[in-house]
């Protein structure tokens, strides 16, 4: 899979303590994958902060190269209805 980031997305690694490679293995090994506005989907998986588990959302859109537009990582499980 061909994989291009945003600056958006990129500014939103730095911002956030996330690496490429997180959001690179989640797209490869997604926990789950669920349609997202304007004909984009999100891939979930998990990362390690601090001992703390975290949700990571990675918001894309298909073509010929996948896109990551935004990344973020959450610890609010049950709103987005995953069980850690």
């Amino acid at each position: 899979m061909q994989v291009e980031f945003t600056q958006h997305a990129l500014d939103r690694l730095v911002e956030r303590g996330i690496t490429t490679g997180e959001v690179l293995f989640t797209l490869d090994h997604p926990l789950r994958i669920l349609d997202a506005q304007n004909d984009r989907f999100e891939a979930q998986g998990w990362i390690e902060r601090a001992q703390k588990r975290m949700l990571l959302r990675v918001i894309c859109e298909n073509g010929v190269v996948v896109t990551v537009i935004t990344v973020m990582a959450t610890s609010k499980f049950e709103k987005y209805g995953v069980i850690p």
